[in-house]
């Protein structure tokens, strides 16, 4: 079952072109985070950027995708969750397989980077293009740049997952995975390039002790069955 952020009362703002990061800070009350990336697709495989282009998830992605249920059992621990869903086809198809019982609500906010007219060329092809050029220092051409799908990650943390007593299940991309980890320990956008984010994996950013750290990190659904045994 699918609803709208709006239908849910979430406070969304159209993106600033000059939006600028506002730490959520690494104290506090926070929620607790899990990060679920979506299965894979024909452009995951090619390395493709994909931003806003609609891919359906591979055969063989579907199957580890369901059997993602099983590796959200450990951070859920029978509670239910808030799920909110890119508005991608291959992420809200993950969100209906990987938590096949959860009402998932879609947010705009947790859409892809931007990739402007880099949409649908690899690495490489932007490589022989502009030399140089890097997704997490520079601004994609006619699309977004780190600090701005930073603020993005957020403003989603401030009012969607800060304070919330149960856990917030946010099921998303490759790069604004990585975004919102780094921006839900405090860090700025670019510090996402730290954390890797495997085609359906999970992880988990939370409070220990009063500080806030990885719980769990890119846990695929291929190690499902070692990390359950």
């Amino acid at each position: 079952m699918l609803s709208t952020a709006d239908d849910a009362g979430a406070l969304i703002s159209p993106r600033s072109s000059d939006a600028r990061e506002s730490a959520p800070g690494s104290r506090g009350a926070h929620g607790e985070l899990v990060i679920v990336r979506h299965g894979e697709t024909e452009w995951t495989v090619t390395g493709q950027y994909p931003g806003a282009t609609e891919l359906p998830l591979t055969a063989n992605s579907r199957r580890q995708v369901v059997s993602l249920h099983r590796i959200l059992r450990g951070p859920l621990r029978e509670r239910s969750p808030v799920v909110v869903s890119s508005p991608r086809l291959r992420v809200v198809e993950t969100a209906r397989l990987a938590l096949p019982d959860a009402h998932a609500v879609i947010d705009p906010l947790l859409s892809e980077f931007d990739c402007g007219s880099d949409e649908g060329l690899t690495p490489t092809e932007v490589a022989r293009r502009r030399p140089g050029w890097g997704i997490w220092n520079d601004r994609c051409p006619d699309g977004e740049s780190v600090e701005e799908v930073g603020a993005r990650g957020g403003h989603f943390l401030e009012t969607s997952v800060t304070h919330v007593e149960v856990p917030v299940v946010v099921v998303s991309h490759g790069h604004f995975s990585r975004i919102l980890a780094a921006r839900a320990l405090g860090l700025d956008g670019d510090q996402g390039r730290l954390f890797a984010s495997a085609t359906a994996s999970v992880s988990v950013v939370g409070d220990h002790h009063g500080e806030r750290c990885i719980g769990l990190s890119n846990a695929s659904a291929d190690l499902g069955d070692d990390l359950i045994g």
